[in-house]
Parts: C-alpha cells; structure tokens; sequence
C-alpha cells in the first residue's frame, strides 16, 4: 500500500508538477518542500478532502497565506501518515483479539473431545465382551478425527494470523519511515532526524564514544533556482544527497534540515574525522560539471559551505547544532566553499 501511495507515470508526475508550480507562484508561494507537497498532491487529485479545502480557500482569498499552507501540510499530509499507522495498529490489535477468540474457542473444543476420549478408554476398559468394543472403538476414532480436525485449524488459524501480522508489521514500518523521509531527497526529514539524533546522544553518553555533526549549505542555491529554475535546483538538491550517501558509513546518518541545508551526524567520529569527511564531499561537489538536461547549457560549478562541531558532556542537542551552525556561517562568512569547525571559530576569537 506504500510503495502504491505515489504510482502515476513520469509523465503524469510531470504534469502534476507542472500544475504545481503555477499554483505555487499563483499564490506567490515561497519553492519549499511543504508548499510543493500541499500542491502537488492538489495537483494528483488523490487527497479529496485537501483537495475540497483549498477550492474553499480560494473562494475567500484571493492568495492563499503561507501560515494557512503550512496547517494544511500538517493536517492533510504529515498527519495523515500518523493516521494511518494509527489504523494498522487497530488492525493489529483487532487480529490478536479475533486470534484469541478462535483459539479460546478451539480449546474448548480439544478439551471436550479428550474428554470423551477419556471416557471411552474407560468404558473400554470395563467391558465385558466383544460385542462392547466395535461401537466404543468408532466412538474413539471419531473423536480422534474431531481432535485431528481441530489442532489442524488452529494450526491453519496461526499461519494465517502470523502472515496477516507480518503484513501489517511492514505497512506500519513503511509508514512511520515515510513520515521521516524527505520526499525529494530520500534523506531523513527534520522529524527523522531529530528521532536519530535522540538515539546518538544516547548511545555516545552510554558508550563514551565520540560524535560530531556537519552542517552543509549549498552556496547561492536561490541564484541556481532563479538563474535554471527550480527543476534544476531539485536536481542539485538529489545530486548532492547522493554523493553525502556513498561517502557516509553505514553507521552514519544524513538529514535535509531545510531548504537547501543538510546536516551529517557521526557517531564514533572525532572532529578531524568529521572535518576530513566534510572536505572530501565538497571537494567531491566542486569537480562535478552540471549541464540542464533540456537545454544543454552548463550549469556552473556548485558548491557548499560546512560546518562541524563535536559533542561535549555538556552539549545539548540544540547546543552541539548551533556550534556547527556557528561554524558554517563562519564558512560562508569568510568567501563560501570551505569547511570549518568549531575550533577554527575558537582560534579567530583568541
């Protein structure tokens, strides 16, 4: 059901897109991922409700106000992957209840066949001649095939409940990671993020181990999107959160924290790791030639700024963020495409 949530065609997709973007800039809308998800999923049809409550928001305003967007993301996207998982919970729960039942009831029907079972092998044992155990002996088979009969469907019951669990398990996950996705880029989203940051902060005060977090920001991205589009800048966009996922570890994790901002955090990595691992991305970036697909024209070279910071006993999650961003804006402060950290900012000071 996920993987089904966006099924249209490159060329659908386009189309919904194209519709898209002109409702953006109708409404003089800012080009971010939450004014692009609440038109595109106009655009598809596919959100009725959402769909029926614009068309009232247009009747009253000639715009449609940022703020009034941001609460439709909320209640007719974002929240409706919690709604969902709400849903398959229900249903989980539903499943175990019915299971519960069936077997409560199975039970009582084992039980009453080995009852009778018993009380046959002890009229068995009591009787007195031949003529006794025919009937007795098709009474025992009888109730043998009925006991039979009934462990198979409670073992049918089981295998089909466990299936229909193992689906829904899925689903659920499916969910709850589409919520914490960014769209675009594939990367965590802000909510993803800030569930693994939780999970490293945690695991570095148990374990002592070290942790750092690298900001990066796309120089003069605004100029890339007003100069080729904004078509263009997605691709920038996807393009840069593919080189940060191949030159990550698998230990390490990548968010898009903003428009054109992406944060790296990096448990078991000391501050010179971190800042190496900075250089080479956006060394990697700058020797990247970029040309517009449909018109064959060069892009120009991009590149970033970074900043890195590591984490003390100190630091709080918006601390150890801060001191990285103190750092990128250093970065962008003194000429744009460079890495600094925490300490170059330090030794400016002293």
């Amino acid at each position: 059901m996920i993987n089904n949530a966006y099924s249209e065609s490159v060329e659908e997709s386009g189309t919904f897109l194209r519709i898209a973007l002109q409702q953006i800039s109708r409404h003089k809308l800012p080009y971010n991922p939450i004014t692009y998800s609440v038109w595109y999923e106009f655009a598809t049809g596919n959100n009725p409700k959402l769909t029926e409550k614009i068309h009232n928001l247009e009747k009253e305003h000639q715009t449609i106000p940022l703020d009034i967007i941001h609460k439709l993301f909320k209640q007719y996207i974002a929240d409706n992957h919690f709604l969902l998982a709400e849903k398959k919970i229900n249903e989980f729960q539903t499943i175990l209840s019915e299971l519960t039942t069936s077997m409560a009831s199975s039970g009582n029907s084992l039980n009453s066949h080995g009852g009778s079972l018993v009380t046959y092998a002890k009229k068995l044992g009591r009787a007195t001649s031949l003529d006794e155990i025919p009937p007795l002996s098709k009474n025992i088979i009888s109730a043998t095939k009925h006991m039979v009969a009934s462990g198979q469907s409670i073992a049918k019951q089981v295998s089909d409940t466990a299936s229909e669990i193992e689906l829904l398990r899925k689903e659920l996950e499916g969910t709850k990671q589409k919520a914490k996705t960014d769209p675009l880029t594939g990367l965590l989203n802000r909510m993803g993020f800030d569930d693994m940051m939780s999970q490293a902060m945690d695991q570095t005060k148990s374990d002592g181990i070290p942790l750092c977090l690298v900001m990066a920001d796309i120089d003069h991205f605004k100029k890339i999107n007003d100069t080729h589009g904004h078509l263009i800048g997605d691709n920038v966009l996807k393009m840069l959160a593919r080189l940060i996922k191949d030159n990550i570890d698998p230990t390490d994790t990548a968010a898009r924290f903003g428009g054109e901002e992406f944060i790296l955090v990096l448990p078991g990595k000391k501050l010179e790791d971190a800042f190496n691992l900075a250089e080479k991305i956006r060394k990697s970036l700058k020797t990247m030639r970029w040309v517009a697909k449909e018109s064959k024209k060069p892009i120009g070279v991009v590149t970033i700024s970074m900043g890195a910071a590591q984490y003390t006993a100190q630091d709080s999650v918006q601390g150890l963020i801060h001191r990285a961003d103190q750092a990128l804006y250093a970065a962008k402060e003194s000429g744009r495409d460079k890495t600094l950290t925490e300490n170059d900012i330090e030794a400016e000071e002293a």
